[in-house]
C-alpha cells in the first residue's frame, strides 16, 4: 500500500523560537505571536502582519511526533512537510529534518500565498492524495484538520 505522510512543521514535529510579528501603520510592533496564535488572529484595522522571523528556523527543537516521522521515513514512506511559513524557511526546516535523521519528500511553504492557511493546505492535500493510496496528516490547527478530514485524508490533531 502507497502511504504519504504529511506533517505540519511548527508545533507538531517542531517547536521553535520564532514568533510572527504583528505591527501597526508607523511600523511599532503590537504584539508577537506564536505559530498557533497566528493561526487564529485577525489584523485589526492598519495592522499588518511581519514575517520576518518566520523566514528563518530559530532555535528548533523536535516534538514527540518527531518519533512518529522517523518510524515512518524508516519504513520508506513517502514524508512531507507542509508549512504556513514561507518559502524561504524552506531550507532551514530541511535541515533540522536531516539533523533528525529524514529526508522529506518536499517541503511545501504556503506562507508564500495570500489565501487563508487551512484553505491552502487542504488545496496541496488534495494534489498528495491523488499519488497515494492512503495519506495521513498530522497538525495542530484544529480547523486545517477539520479541512484535511473533508477530503478523506486520515487527518489527526497534535
Amino acid at each position: 500500500m502507497n502511504k504519504a505522510f504529511v506533517f505540519d512543521f511548527d508545533d507538531t514535529v517542531a517547536i521553535t523560537d520564532c514568533c510572527v510579528i504583528v505591527r501597526n501603520a508607523d511600523g511599532n510592533v503590537v504584539e508577537r505571536l506564536t505559530p498557533k496564535q497566528y493561526n487564529s488572529y485577525k489584523l485589526k484595522s492598519l495592522e499588518y502582519f511581519d514575517y520576518t522571523e518566520f523566514k528563518q528556523v530559530i532555535n528548533p527543537r523536535a516534538t514527540f511526533v518527531m518519533a512518529l516521522a522517523q518510524e515512518v521515513h524508516a519504513e520508506n514512506h513517502d514524508c512531507y512537510i507542509l508549512t504556513a511559513r514561507s518559502s524561504a524557511a524552506a531550507d532551514g526546516i530541511r535541515e533540522f529534518l536531516m539533523s533528525n535523521g529524514i529526508i522529506a519528500k518536499e517541503i511545501i511553504c504556503i506562507g508564500d500565498n495570500a489565501g487563508e492557511i487551512a484553505a491552502e493546505k487542504r488545496k496541496v492535500l488534495l494534489s498528495i492524495v491523488q499519488g497515494y493510496d492512503k495519506v495521513y496528516f498530522y497538525d495542530d490547527d484544529k480547523h486545517n484538520v477539520e479541512q484535511a478530514k473533508t477530503i478523506g485524508v486520515k487527518a489527526n490533531l497534535v
